[in-house]
């Protein structure tokens, strides 16, 4: 199961007991009649709603982002959206350390990433 916080989706794991190793975690949770998957789905539910009241979540029209490309902050998706396509070359290279078309040649070439 995921839950998504309006940005990222984080898998859900339910420990058999406090402090068990990782390993032992339940990731996968079997589909019962009516469509549920039981007591996990409740829990679930139950963190979704405390996350949501403690406002964990990612809010994406007022968040703001500091960008060292250009040295300013901007506030909420829709004005970021706007800064990088006024000048999409200069952000995508910073984004990923490369000109568009040297990303191209390096993703093209698995010899060169793994």
């Amino acid at each position: 199961m995921l839950i998504y916080d309006g940005l990222h989706y984080d898998a859900l794991a339910i420990s058999p007991f406090e402090g068990a190793p990782e390993e032992f975690d339940q990731t996968i949770f079997p589909v019962q009649k009516g469509r549920t998957i039981g007591p996990a789905e409740d829990l679930a539910l139950k963190l979704v709603k405390e996350q949501q009241r403690k406002k964990t979540y990612t809010d994406t029209a007022n968040f703001t982002l500091c960008y060292g490309v250009c040295q300013i902050g901007v506030i909420g998706q829709k004005a970021i959206a706007a800064t990088v396509a006024s000048d999409t070359v200069k952000h995508s290279e910073a984004f990923i350390g490369k000109s568009n078309q040297d990303y191209c040649s390096w993703i093209q070439d698995p010899e060169k990433w793994g």
